[in-house]
């Protein structure tokens, strides 16, 4: 038999699933699946969906959008599984969809919002050429380092897309969070560049008995104060400012980050962990909302983001053995990893 007989098409489905070159195409247009994602969550679409099946002509009425395109974008997320096409050019969302309404609990359309921004189309533009030259993409392309950078006068409506995103991705991980540990145990709880304190507020209303501060720069922990009050928990809670790589506050048994540390490398982490050692009581822990990076090969969308780290700050996602080195690197020990039903884990560490 000739190898002609015995090779396979490398280009149409088997029985196994995609053929490899469909893979390959797949993979290669991923940025093409993000800016379908961009265009579904400008226009709310999901909101309109919301209460079942709905046509794409009447999308597009109600959207002002051309109905064709429409149609072939929302052919291209049905791959995606955020919708089911229905007979008649109609579509449904489904669960995963259901998470870009704006009224979902956990929503995730502003984060997606963020995701997708053309933003990150210009720092993934020179991702190759800044990496070979040991540059940060993102400092490269924009001229200085990421937060700056969002600071300045005439990039707030991107830094309002970053913070809504920001704010987006922690109510997503809030109720995994609650389910899967018990904050009750603490008597105050201090939330390090924790922003407005979503998480802690959450975790006070659920814990009444639980005090909490939130420790973030100054202009953020103005605004705090005022989410502080509007949930009617400023007695219970405060917020202070804070440079968490110069000293935090001191006076609490729990010490809570989430998606901090991922930010940077392993020597400015380190100095961070290193100041809440230097506070932490011998009873206290250490909380982090990460993500742990599987060892093997698993999917895990920690491995997208650790690109993201890379390329728009100096940081890295984390397996669960560099993870237990940084902590003992500043003097903790990782006592259990826990994982949730949200794209992060809970790291708990105390002093070693």
């Amino acid at each position: 038999m000739s190898a002609a007989a015995v090779e396979q098409p490398q280009h149409t489905l088997s029985a196994h699933g995609p053929a490899p070159a469909q893979i390959v195409i797949g993979a290669g247009l991923g940025f093409i699946i993000s800016s379908c994602m961009q265009t579904f969550t400008k226009l709310g679409v999901a909101d309109r969906i919301a209460k079942g099946t709905i046509k794409v002509a009447d999308l597009a009425a109600q959207t002002k959008f051309p109905e064709d395109p429409l149609y072939r974008i929302l052919r291209v997320l049905e791959m995606a599984g955020i919708v089911r096409e229905a007979a008649g050019r109609a579509f449904a969302l489904t669960a995963a969809g259901s998470l870009l309404r704006t009224d979902a609990q956990g929503s995730m359309r502003d984060i997606i919002q963020y995701m997708t921004d053309p933003l990150h189309y210009k720092v993934y533009g020179s991702f190759t050429e800044s990496l070979h030259r040991g540059k940060t993409p993102f400092e490269d392309v924009l001229g200085e380092p990421v937060f700056k950078w969002f600071f300045r006068p005439e990039n707030r409506e991107e830094a309002e897309i970053f913070h809504k995103g920001m704010v987006s991705f922690s109510g997503a991980c809030i109720p995994a969070f609650l389910e899967s540990y018990d904050f009750t145990q603490f008597q105050r709880i201090i939330d390090l560049g924790g922003g407005l304190g979503g998480i802690v507020r959450a975790i006070l209303k659920a814990c009444p008995k639980l005090k909490g501060t939130i420790a973030d720069l100054p202009e953020v922990a103005e605004q705090a104060n005022q989410a502080i009050a509007a949930d009617g928990l400023s007695s219970r809670c405060n917020a202070v400012a804070c440079d968490f790589f110069k000293a935090v506050p001191a006076e609490a048994d729990a010490y809570f980050m989430k998606h901090i540390l991922h930010d940077w490398n392993d020597h400015d982490a380190t100095r961070i962990l290193k100041n809440i050692r230097a506070v932490i009581p011998s009873h206290g822990k250490l909380i982090l909302g990460e993500a742990v990076v599987p060892s093997d090969g698993t999917p895990h969308p920690a491995k997208l983001i650790d690109i993201e780290m890379m390329a728009f700050l100096q940081g890295k996602e984390r397996t669960e053995p560099e993870w237990r080195a940084l902590l003992s690197g500043a003097g903790l020990k990782l006592s259990r990893v826990i994982h949730t039903k949200s794209p992060l884990d809970l790291i708990e560490a105390v002093p070693a």
